[in-house]
């Protein structure tokens, strides 16, 4: 036994030395060729390598942003999209990264990355006014004290990172002193065949003041994003935010808005070409106040789901310029032509507070399909085709207290006094059906 614990403990001592020495330089060799082969590749995608300065265990170079429709390219088939005019709007922007191997017992490579410049479409602008100069000669500032960076490191496996975005604490003199700040922002995530497949990331404090007139909070940011599938289209995600304040003050006038514990979830997979969605969100608690009114809705629920969408008109979608109307109407119809389902299957708000009131809230769920071989144009032409293009169900229930409120209103009053509610519970309910191409509430025909 004692034979084995030192021949156990010498093992560990021998790789150690191993790793320490030939090991680590082994390593540090074959990152440095794979960050070789990423620069040459990443050349062909858009984007320029310049200043490049290479040490033993570190480095530094420039990315520029040059050709936006390789990099929408390169940014699609990374997992993520981005917009053409997005991509138009980033030309000049240059991004230094500083590298270093092996530079803790986690990482295999180490990136700074941080702007060194505003784009062309912001510093170049031939529309700025003076303040807009004067902002502008600040963000610069900002910049060249590499006050916006963000640090990764990868694992030695390439198989999984994390990371940070260093706080932010600046105050820019513009109009009025703006001060932001940006506190506790982490993210790590996974990698599979050099495509990040999962990240997560938080933040635990933004806050943005403008003078005495502009205060917006947000506190604990989180989300999460996973993919499923083989296809962008192949995913979950999920994100939250524990509080949202805004405030907003204009001479004597006050306004603000308060968020509690909002929290989504967004499915998205693909089955025989075919994608669909469904996303949730609930929200703990929701309060808006002015002078003179306040209201406040308790535990709100919204989900949405579609289906049927065709992937490869999607994609298509993606790809065409925006500016092509005859091209972009032609996708949309070929979209709707295959038939889309759509259903919100709850919408409600538990409880409601309006000017110090309490009341019980409502509910609503809706159903739409949209038939094969819709034709865009037909409906363009003439709107009430859309009436024959889709069927449609929709059920509200209202508790007593806020139909009274409603039917104050002098057209909900009119509605009340036409088509009268189901009593169902104790409360209010109104039931809308479109089929083929007539209309219904609570059974009456309205055309």
């Amino acid at each position: 036994m004692k034979k084995f614990g030192f021949g156990l403990i010498g093992l560990v001592i021998v790789a150690a030395i191993y790793y320490f020495t030939a090991g680590s330089e082994k390593l540090t060799n074959e990152m440095k060729v794979r960050v070789n082969n990423e620069l040459t590749a990443i050349q062909q995608k858009g984007f320029s390598v310049k200043e490049r300065e290479v040490k033993a265990k570190k480095e530094h170079f420039v990315l520029s942003f040059d050709d936006p429709k390789k990099i929408v390219a390169f940014f699609k088939q990374q997992g993520s999209e981005l917009s053409i005019e997005d991509a138009e709007a980033l030309i000049g922007l240059k991004i230094g990264v500083d590298l270093k191997y092996l530079d803790s017992s986690y990482s295999a490579l180490s990136a700074d990355l941080y702007p060194l410049n505003l784009p062309n479409s912001i510093s170049n602008a031939p529309d700025l006014e003076e303040t807009d100069k004067i902002f502008v000669k600040q963000l610069n500032d900002m910049l060249a004290r590499k006050a916006l960076l963000l640090h990764v490191d990868f694992n030695k496996m390439l198989t999984g990172f994390k990371g940070y975005i260093k706080d932010i604490h600046e105050t820019f003199k513009v109009e009025t002193l703006v001060k932001i700040d940006l506190e506790g922002t982490n993210f790590e995530g996974k990698i599979d065949n050099d495509r990040v497949t999962d990240i997560a990331q938080t933040i635990q404090n933004i806050r943005v003041t403008s003078g005495d007139e502009i205060d917006i909070v947000m506190e604990k940011l989180q989300s999460h994003y996973v993919q499923t599938g083989n296809t962008l289209y192949d995913s979950k995600s999920s994100y939250s935010l524990a509080n949202f304040d805004f405030i907003g003050k204009h001479e004597k006038d006050t306004f603000s808005a308060h968020i509690k514990n909002l929290s989504g979830t967004n499915d998205t997979s693909v089955t025989n070409g075919l994608a669909s969605n469904k996303m949730k969100v609930t929200v703990e608690e929701m309060e808006m106040k002015d002078n003179t009114e306040s209201s406040k809705l308790s535990h709100t629920t919204f989900a949405f789901n579609i289906g049927d969408l065709d992937v490869a008109i999607l994609e298509a979608l993606e790809k065409v310029d925006l500016n092509d109307e005859e091209e972009s109407n032609r996708l949309i119809e070929a979209l709707l032509s295959k038939g889309i389902h759509m259903e919100i299957p709850q919408f409600d708000v538990k409880t409601i507070n309006y000017l110090g009131k309490a009341m019980d809230g409502f509910s609503i769920t809706a159903k739409a399909h949209i038939k094969k071989g819709t034709k865009l144009a037909a409906i363009q032409s003439n709107p009430l085709a859309a009436l024959n293009a889709i069927n449609a169900k929709m059920k509200i229930v209202l508790s007593d207290t806020l139909f009274a409120l409603i039917a104050q209103q002098p057209r909900a009053m009119m509605l009340a006094m036409i088509i009268q509610p189901k009593v169902v519970n104790g409360k209010k309910v109104y039931e809308f059906e479109l089929k083929e191409g007539k209309i219904s509430l609570n059974g009456q025909s309205l055309m």
